[in-house]
This record gives C-alpha cells, sequence and structure tokens, in this order.
C-alpha cells in the first residue's frame, strides 16, 4: 500500500514545470515574464519572458513540437502598449483555487505576481493575458508580432 502511495505521489508531482533557470539574458532588464503551466490534456507547457528593450523570448517546456526556444522582438509601439496595460489597475484576481484540468498562468512584472486560470480573468488582466496569447501564437506559427498595425 505505500508503494502506491508513493508512486501516486511522484506522479502528481513529475508534472510541474522545473524552477526556470533565467532566461538566458540579463534578468535586470526584465519587463514581463508570463508562463502556461501543465493540464492533463494537451496544453502548452511554456515560460516567456519580455524585455525591455524589445526582445521577447519563448521556452516551450513540455509537449513534443511545443518544445522549442523563440526569440522575437516587439515595436517601440507594442512595448509602450504593453507598459500602459500594465500601469493600468490590474484587479487581483480572487483566491486562486486550482482546477484540476485546467492551466495556470502565472505573470509577473514590477514586483508583482499573478497567479490564475486564464479562464476566469476580466477587466485589464484579461485584456493583457489575451494580448501574450496572442503573441505566443504568433510565435508558434513563425509569424511577426504586432501590438497593432503601423500606421
Amino acid at each position: 500500500m505505500k508503494k502506491v502511495v508513493m508512486i501516486l505521489i511522484l506522479a502528481l508531482f513529475s508534472c510541474k514545470p522545473g524552477k526556470n533557470k533565467g532566461a538566458g539574458t540579463d534578468k535586470k532588464n526584465v519587463l514581463l515574464y508570463y508562463a502556461k503551466g501543465p493540464c492533463l490534456g494537451r496544453c502548452p507547457v511554456y515560460h516567456l519572458w519580455v524585455f525591455t528593450d524589445g526582445t521577447i523570448l519563448y521556452k516551450g517546456v513540455d509537449k513534443g513540437d511545443q518544445k522549442k526556444e523563440i526569440k522575437s522582438r516587439l515595436s517601440s509601439n507594442a512595448i509602450a502598449d504593453l507598459v500602459m496595460l500594465l500601469d493600468s489597475d490590474l484587479v487581483r484576481p480572487m483566491r486562486l483555487n486550482r482546477i484540476r484540468d485546467i492551466p495556470v498562468t502565472t505573470l509577473k512584472f514590477d514586483g508583482k505576481e499573478y497567479e490564475y486560470h486564464a479562464s476566469q480573468v476580466k477587466g485589464q488582466l484579461k485584456k493583457v493575458n489575451l494580448k501574450i496569447e496572442g503573441w505566443v501564437t504568433q510565435l508558434s506559427l513563425d509569424l511577426p508580432i504586432n501590438s497593432e498595425r503601423e500606421k
């Protein structure tokens, strides 16, 4: 019985992403850190860093073809839009009640940390989340990242 319990405990904790060892660039210049945790299905697990110079770094952690590292650059307009969204009043989500099959999203910037389920946030935090998830989609499809169309 003890062996079964130990195997179950190991299986539960083996699915969590490891602590990130750094983005390979100077951490002092990190504007934002964003991460998606695992779910029971085919959810991608990744880390994303946005640096003050506009560099964006995506590191896939799990799930085969998603396990890659991609570097790109955001336009100055995209950085300005992001900073404006982050400076707005982001409402901290209510206490996180972990749901077994929904990945936990982590957002860190300016000394603040938010953990939430992306499907359960509202307001400005939802706008920030949708913008970043849009960038991740563009990165994974090898498309250039644009916050808004340049005029």
